[in-house]
């Protein structure tokens, strides 16, 4: 059985790399994913994305979507590469308008990572056209967050005086979830990233915040250093550190959903009960901390395949849903659009028929509450989002060149700094004088958006 089992590896790590002609293929490193069909004819590379473990209980599927890897002995070749299973993915309707991403260095401390233009996705699969002016070069879903670069991340974050890091558990791999911790102030201050490991612009955005945070100065930063004086700030940088590493897209290493695995799934999955250590101790730690400090704003940040837009989806659906509730989250989205310009309302989640994506929110008491972010603006009863971030590009202000980067990434994430500073004052109690005018300021200035996106979607009417 043993040597059977090493005979089918074998076999699996010859086809990922056997290649003709001097072109080589390959994967075998961090968060890579891509399996060679056939790569005899450079102008016929294809290429299969490896499947996830099956995710039972919630998704009954095995996802796969994500995709990255190395292509050698490449310089001056006239190369089309074909992902030929791109029509069997998690979201094969998000290929279309999708630009791959490559780089000639992923490791370099500001990586630049470029857009191919002559992407297409016809007949059921991803295919593009690229001639390399080097020798070696990276293709990738988005630009990946690595392991070595979290750890770097950490690193600086605990040789900060403005800093405390800890282990709060560990993966199913046994790998650590870090925990950093900021300032000292009332307000309790949570963010989340990379529940779906694949998601990787939700570290970088990461990456961007906690550095300005790292430097704050009443000179230099004068926001973080309000924001550290009245919240306390409590950041995780990367939930799913197996399922990244393993090139997954949606799952951990056991191919359990994180953001499925909330305690409200027995409601929504027949009596499943989530989180477990067996199945996802990633979130059970997450959520003992959270149960010690309480939650007075809570941001989980994501990645979506289809939508070319930054954008928030709101807990419209869950139990304690109100008044309050809402006027939280016109103000959580109306400061996020006064301290940057790549940020949106209007287009979110909805119809799977509208064609410009706008935003049908959840009806009263229909939401998932599985979902990380209704679960604890529930549970809490805070403010607080599912912060979505785009791999293709943003529409409000598109870059062809780079498309949605890490750069992009890193500075959207810097803007929550002064947004959250903004918000702090009305997160808890009725909103005093400035709190209405901001409000009602922010319901004039998006009125041409309607109310849709704030509000919670209408019941249909029973005849």
């Amino acid at each position: 059985a043993a040597m059977a089992g090493a005979t089918i590896a074998a076999q699996r790590i010859f086809r990922r790399f056997s290649t003709a002609k001097g072109l080589k293929i390959s994967s075998n490193f961090d968060s890579g994913n891509i399996e060679v069909v056939d790569a005899t004819d450079a102008k016929n590379i294809q290429l299969k994305i490896k499947p996830e473990p099956f995710t039972e209980f919630t998704d009954k599927r095995s996802h796969f979507q994500w995709f990255y890897f190395r292509a050698s002995n490449i310089k001056d070749v006239d190369a089309v590469f074909k992902i030929v299973n791109a029509g069997e993915s998690s979201y094969p309707s998000a290929w279309p308008g999708y630009k791959v991403a490559y780089t000639y260095n992923p490791s370099a401390a500001k990586p630049e990572w470029f857009r191919v233009k002559e992407t297409e996705y016809k007949d059921n699969q991803l295919i593009w056209n690229f001639k390399s002016k080097q020798d070696a070069v990276w293709f990738g879903y988005f630009a990946p967050y690595s392991y070595e670069r979290h750890q770097s991340l950490i690193a600086s974050a605990s040789a900060s005086p403005l800093a405390e890091v800890s282990t709060i558990g560990y993966s199913l791999e046994g790998r650590g979830i870090d925990l950093v911790k900021l300032g000292s102030g009332d307000k309790k201050v949570w963010i989340i990233c990379r529940q779906h490991p694949g998601e990787h612009m939700a570290e970088w955005w990461a990456d961007g915040f906690l550095r300005v945070l790292l430097a704050a100065d009443a000179k230099e930063q004068p926001k973080a250093l309000e924001l550290l004086k009245d919240a306390t700030v409590y950041l995780v940088p990367n939930m799913n550190p197996d399922g990244a590493i393993n090139g997954h897209l949606r799952t951990n290493f056991k191919g359990s959903n994180l953001n499925r695995e909330w305690p409200g799934a027995a409601q929504k999955y027949n009596g499943y009960k989530a989180p477990t250590e067996e199945r996802s101790p990633e979130v059970a730690c997450v959520l003992r901390e959270m149960k010690k400090t309480k939650v007075d704003l809570f941001i989980d940040v994501h990645g979506d395949e289809e939508i070319p837009d930054n954008f928030f989806a709101g807990g419209q659906g869950i139990p304690k849903w109100d008044q309050r509730h809402e006027d939280l989250y016109v103000l959580l989205n109306w400061v996020v659009l006064q301290a940057c310009d790549v940020f949106q309302v209007g287009r979110a989640y909805g119809s799977d028929e509208s064609k410009d994506w706008a935003c049908i929110n959840c009806t009263p008491n229909t939401a998932n509450m599985a979902c990380a972010s209704n679960y604890v603006c529930d549970y809490f009863d805070c403010a607080g989002a599912t912060l979505e971030m785009p791999f293709k590009d943003v529409d409000v202000k598109r870059d062809e060149k780079h498309g949605w980067s890490p750069e992009r990434c890193q500075s959207f994430g810097a803007s929550f700094v002064p947004a959250i500073v903004n918000l702090l004052p009305h997160l808890r109690g009725e909103l005093n004088e400035e709190g209405k005018k901001m409000l009602a300021k922010a319901k004039e200035e998006t009125k041409a958006k309607g109310s849709a996106w704030y509000m919670e979607g209408k019941e249909e009417k029973k005849e």
